[in-house]
């Protein structure tokens, strides 16, 4: 795929093949099963789980009105997959990788393998292309997706979660196991970035959790709209602010792990109050050039 900054503009996303080497894919596998011996600590760890948001509802998840989630923008952290624990016994019942749904929001800064991809000069030579001046990297995160265990995202639009006062986000997603139907791939509604969020999660007054503001229309679509983004691994899926998409749980045997993080055009940007994330003093919102 020729990227330009014309590139998402029709449909909203892009695909664009063999980004990173197999090689690389392995080294981030690896390195991330590093980063969760080295990190997480199951007999202290909160049980936070993950989802995008109540969907019928448009409310926050639990986990994101917790002290826990609005401070992990600069840090590694670590939120479970529903079903990972027995109601019962609160004990783990799978192994402890599977368990995972993500890891946030600071890879892209706090372990160099990941660093190098976020900030590397791959990412900057497709900023320049797209005609971004000033991009910044505020999060990054590892996705499990895990075999048999990988819950569902419910569809959304990025600019929902992340605001930049009007100045262009952009996600960039790169699966590090083929991302197919069977395992969990994602799904867009080609086209529907032309209308903007119109959805808005919001830190509330007192900082003590998230709340959600306006009206949700991402989940009106009728499954026909949505077509299928299978992405071969290494590959790097350009995601623009607006387009709606979503994924479907992992039925199948395979993992469908994969290495995500969001930039914005920094020139002209407004990164509100409002956020969820905010700047702290460990550097984690990067400026790339």
């Amino acid at each position: 795929a020729v990227v330009s900054t014309q590139s998402t503009g029709e449909d909203g996303y892009l695909i664009i093949e063999n980004f990173l080497p197999e090689s690389q894919c392995e080294l981030l596998k690896q390195k991330i099963k590093d980063v969760v011996d080295q990190h997480l600590d199951l007999k202290t760890h909160p049980r936070t789980l993950f989802t995008t948001y109540q969907a019928n509802e448009a409310k926050p998840d639990a986990h994101m009105m917790t002290d826990y989630f609005l401070n992990s923008g600069d840090g590694i952290n670590f939120f479970f997959e529903e079903g990972a624990f027995s109601e019962d016994t609160g004990e783990l019942v799978c192994p402890k990788y599977d368990a995972i749904n993500k890891i946030g929001h600071a890879l892209h800064t706090d372990v160099p393998e990941f660093k190098e991809v976020a900030q590397g000069e791959g990412v900057k030579n497709v900023c320049r292309a797209l005609g971004i001046n000033k991009p910044v990297l505020p999060q990054s995160m590892y996705i499990f997706k895990s075999a048999k265990l990988g819950g569902s995202v419910t569809p959304h639009k990025d600019n929902s979660f992340l605001h930049t006062g009007g100045t262009r986000l952009l996600g960039l997603w790169i699966p590090l196991d083929d991302a197919m139907k069977d395992n969990g791939c994602l799904w867009f509604i080609p086209g529907s970035h032309r209308e903007p969020a119109s959805l808005f999660m919001n830190r509330n007054e007192g900082n003590t959790g998230c709340v959600f503001v306006g009206q949700n229309n991402s989940n009106m679509a009728e499954d026909d709209e949505y077509v299928i983004a299978e992405a071969k691994r290494g590959s790097l899926v350009l995601i623009d602010g607006d387009v709606v998409h979503k994924s479907y749980p992992n039925n199948s045997d395979r993992s469908r792990n994969a290495f995500t993080f969001h930039l914005y055009e920094g020139e002209g940007a407004n990164w509100g109050a409002t956020n969820w994330n905010q700047p702290t003093g460990k550097g984690t919102f990067v400026e790339l050039y």
